[in-house]
């Protein structure tokens, strides 16, 4: 193994994705899985579903860039809080 080859950021480098199990799901209709990838620099989400024991299936939502910041982690989910008045 290779220890000077960074780290993958799944959901955050370049072509990669991250799925994660919806563990906030309360009506039948959310997504089975939900999941992040990057393509081009742009940031999508993924909301999967299991169709059946052999199928899964889902869509593509493109994210607002006003929303995502700089290390392409969405505004609302960031560790980071801006104390600072906007006026």
């Amino acid at each position: 193994m290779d220890n000077n080859k960074p780290m993958i950021k799944y959901g955050v480098d370049e072509l990669t994705i991250s799925i994660n199990k919806n563990d906030r799901k309360t009506e039948d209709w959310h997504s089975d899985y939900n999941g992040k990838l990057v393509i081009n620099g742009e940031i999508f989400y993924a909301n999967v579903y299991q169709k059946n024991d052999n199928w899964i299936a889902g869509k593509l939502v493109k994210a607002d860039p006003t929303k995502v910041n700089a290390g392409g982690q969405t505004l609302a989910n960031s560790t980071e809080l801006n104390d600072e008045i906007p006026f």
